[in-house]
């Protein structure tokens, strides 16, 4: 309604102005040398409107014409670009179905009609690491990384570039790698996660203990700083922060006894430390290791199994306590003392087990030895084939 009384008042008011150009009295008169003309005010101004008009699709013209050559080269290129930008797309189609040598030709058909598109240039990067170009794949990331909206994609592949390599030179080079995108990019997941991938590879355990951001890699790591480090002092500090992280980890208190027996003076403290650490382990998380370590200055089986009633009795009742008493009593020949306590070890854990990919091994490491995810081993017994958690929540006790 509104469109239709706007359209009305319009007609109107041109209307109205015609009529007064229609009605203006008078001629207009031009003279040009020997040529006169002569019209009516009306007819005059309408002339004058039409001289207008032409002048105006004229000069519109030229510009059109002049403006040409720029159009038709605008629109080439947007054809480059966009058959550029498809075969990149094909390429990274190749790239997915795992064939390399299309995935080339593809990247090879972008680049040469984008060859400053970053997709060009990145699947012209990951077709050529996957063939195993090195030098194109440099070449094309380290274009990749100065490009001011997707530089991280360059450095990305850089650093997976050298990290897939194993020599020690495209090591160091991916760690290079690796802090320049930090500083371009700080407060990436990703370059967290690959700095604790790349310290840990290269047996950095201090480093990627730093780096690291959950518990579970945290204690994991913080252990094997612990075992790495050349001076006890710092051995204990990193011991003591891997309990912090994971009090439910029985290698962080192996790690805390190992430390202190390996200090100095004052000797005496420190072993007292060392087994304090021990049965500080057994109340969170018992396992056979911090068994053995506690008994291990112990021969006679008579005196191995009053020890062991001692550091039971942290945790009673627990299986690992059970399996315990039962062993040595059945090495003290006390068959009715091991005859008692055999019903509950049969709980007791038996390996470890990831929780990520349910992978097994008897000796507790820092990560899965099947699907590589750090800190995910857990001390398993019988009742948890298939759920890899433990299978009884830790008591914490006192500090070590």
């Amino acid at each position: 309604m509104l469109r239709a009384f706007r359209f009305g008042l319009i007609a109107i008011m041109a209307l109205a102005v015609i009529w007064g150009i229609a009605t203006l009295p008078g001629t207009m008169r031009v003279d040009a040398g020997s040529y006169h003309f002569a019209a009516g005010v009306p007819v005059a101004i309408l002339l004058l409107l039409l001289l207008a008009v032409v002048v105006i699709v004229l000069i519109n013209g030229l510009r059109a014409l002049l403006r040409a050559p720029r159009h038709l080269a605008d629109r080439r290129a947007a054809a480059r670009r966009d058959t550029g930008e498809m075969a990149a797309v094909r390429a990274l189609s190749a790239l997915a179905s795992g064939d390399t040598a299309a995935a080339r030709g593809h990247a090879k058909t972008a680049q040469r009609h984008a060859p400053d598109s970053p997709i060009s240039l990145y699947v012209a990067g990951e077709a050529a690491r996957q063939a195993g170009d090195h030098a194109a794949a440099d070449q094309h990331f380290a274009t990749l990384a100065q490009h001011k909206h997707a530089g991280f994609l360059g450095w990305r592949g850089l650093v997976q570039h050298h990290a897939s390599q194993n020599d020690a030179g495209s090591q160091s080079l991916a760690q290079a790698h690796v802090r320049l995108a930090a500083q371009a990019h700080p407060g990436s997941p990703w370059l967290r996660e690959t700095r604790v991938r790349l310290a840990t590879t290269r047996g950095d355990y201090a480093e990627a203990a730093r780096l690291a951001t959950t518990k579970t890699e945290i204690g994991a790591l913080a252990v094997m700083a612990s075992r790495q480090a050349s001076d006890p002092t710092l051995a204990i500090d990193w011991a003591r922060e891997a309990i912090r992280a994971t009090p439910s980890l029985s290698a962080s208190y192996l790690a805390l006894a190992a430390a202190h027996q390996r200090a100095g003076f004052p000797r005496a403290w420190h072993q007292a430390r060392a087994r304090a650490a021990l049965r500080a382990g057994w109340r969170a998380a018992p396992h056979p290791d911090i068994a053995k370590a506690f008994l291990q200055d112990i021969e006679a089986p008579l005196e191995r199994a009053r020890a062991a009633q001692t550091l039971a009795e942290l945790n009673p009742k627990h299986p690992e306590s059970e399996k315990l008493l039962a062993e040595t009593a059945r090495g003290a020949r006390l068959e009715g003392e091991a005859q008692r306590h055999r019903a509950g070890a049969d709980q007791a854990g038996t390996r470890f087990v990831c929780s990520q990919c349910q992978a097994e091994t008897p000796e507790w490491r820092h990560d899965c030895p099947r699907c590589g995810v750090v800190g995910s081993l857990v001390w398993t017994g019988p009742a948890d084939v298939t759920t890899p958690t433990p299978p009884f929540a830790p008591v914490v006790g006192a500090s070590a």
